[in-house]
């Protein structure tokens, strides 16, 4: 920065990047959310026909597709990611790199995620 600001010309703004999932498949599914981060990896229970949060999906959690998730949703990662590319070669439901909008799902006891309509809404006390 300038040590002295003259006029607008001396600044410069940054706008704030709003942080858009993407979405695979078209597909509009509605299911009990858990949220893996709570379990320590040997006691996580069952995720059939559940729907997956998890911050940043990395081949370790390749796991989770051998379960029959309804959905797969995570705070990190982008349309090229790997979560990204095993959900659209599974057809299973997903929204990656949700960014701060994960925080408000995690505590989430259902979940419906539209796929085709770009909408996620948890659901409390369902």
């Amino acid at each position: 920065m300038p040590p002295i600001i003259f006029s607008e010309k001396d600044l410069d703004v940054i706008a704030y990047y709003a942080p858009r999932p993407n979405y695979i498949t078209a597909k509009n599914v509605k299911a009990q959310a858990v949220n893996l981060s709570k379990f320590d990896g040997r006691n996580v229970g069952e995720i059939d026909n559940k729907i997956v949060l998890i911050e940043s999906g990395d081949p370790g959690y390749d796991w989770i597709f051998t379960r029959g998730i309804a959905g797969l949703i995570t705070k990190y990662g982008g349309v090229a990611s790997h979560m990204s590319i095993r959900c659209a070669e599974f057809g299973i439901p997903a929204a990656i790199g949700c960014g701060v909008v994960f925080d408000n799902l995690v505590s989430a006891d259902y979940i419906h995620l539209d796929c085709k309509s770009h909408k996620i809404e948890p659901i409390r006390g369902a």
